[in-house]
């Protein structure tokens, strides 16, 4: 399914056919099969039948992942999980457009929103401030990953891009790259969700970030790694997207009771700069989608939805 997948959409980016892998391999598994078949004869109307009567956000899922497995099997002309995606996408519109937050969000949502990372990463801060003492070539790759991590959060804090930050390389030439010009750091996103409709992605790193970076960088140059990506394992290697997104969700759950991930991270945000969405140009630039994508982001409280 893996390589059906990347044939079918080569213009997709890795995360995104990791993404549709997953949902369709668990919409296999909702469908009593122990494996994806290889043939689209299970993707059948009893099975659209029990997918249209789940909870709306599993009921989206599946069928995105039923119209991208059918892509890869090479047949587009099943139009019922056509506009049953259609369906799914235009309720989940409606709701998010809404701007009540879902069970989930109610769930993870921090006292404090968005400003409660920030604090978080000022206590990490605190955590491993005594390392930009040190000489970078006397750290150890531990010590390294610990200041990592509070880089990581501090980023995200400030900037609230999806799992790029772990894509982003130190050479030049890399198709996303992070350096230094002048007295700011730029970051260049050349490969994301979005880039079709709305190309790279460009930002100038916050001041605080852009500080903490003056003393990461040449942390990671020091330990001279195999590999030119900004972020590595604690073992030194280069550290995966799926293993940046766990890492950020197991620290905000250790030291707020809350397991956040990117796309709550996200809302966090826009609903953080509420007032300023229809003219955000830089925000929308940031997340990169348009405004109308941005209000579909606003979480306000109230009763969760399922």
């Amino acid at each position: 399914m893996k390589a059906l997948l990347k044939k079918s959409c080569p213009t997709c980016t890795d995360s995104s056919q990791k993404t549709y892998y997953h949902s369709i391999q668990a919409l296999s598994i909702f469908a009593g099969r122990q494996t994806i078949p290889s043939g689209p004869a299970w993707l059948n109307s009893a099975l659209l039948k029990k997918v249209r009567a789940l909870p709306l956000q599993k009921y989206k899922r599946f069928t995105i992942a039923g119209v991208k497995a059918l892509n890869a099997y090479g047949k587009t002309e099943n139009k019922a999980w056509w506009e049953a995606m259609r369906d799914a996408t235009d309720k989940y519109t409606k709701l998010r457009m809404s701007g009540k937050r879902t069970k989930r969000e109610a769930e993870r949502w921090p006292k404090g929103g968005y400003s409660a990372i920030r604090k978080l990463s000022k206590q990490l801060h605190s955590e491993v401030q005594h390392l930009e003492e040190r000489k970078p070539t006397s750290l150890s790759s531990w010590e390294r990953y610990q200041y990592q991590k509070y880089l990581i959060i501090l980023f995200y804090s400030h900037h609230a891009l999806r799992g790029d930050l772990a894509d982003v390389q130190l050479r030049k030439g890399a198709r996303s790259w992070i350096r230094k010009q002048g007295k700011s750091w730029k970051i260049h996103i050349g490969h994301h969700k979005t880039i079709r409709s709305r190309g790279p992605i460009e930002l100038t790193v916050d001041p605080e970030v852009g500080a903490a970076f003056d003393k990461f960088v040449p942390m990671v140059k020091a330990a001279k790694l195999k590999h030119k990506y900004l972020l590595s394992t604690s073992q030194g290697n280069q550290l995966q997207r799926s293993d940046m997104l766990k890492l950020f969700s197991k620290t905000t759950e250790k030291y707020l009771g809350k397991k956040i991930g990117i796309q709550i991270l996200r809302v966090l945000k826009t609903t953080d700069k509420l007032k300023d969405l229809d003219t955000a140009h830089e925000l929308q630039q940031e997340l990169g989608h348009s405004a109308e994508m941005q209000r579909q982001y606003i979480s306000r409280p109230g009763k969760a939805r399922r």
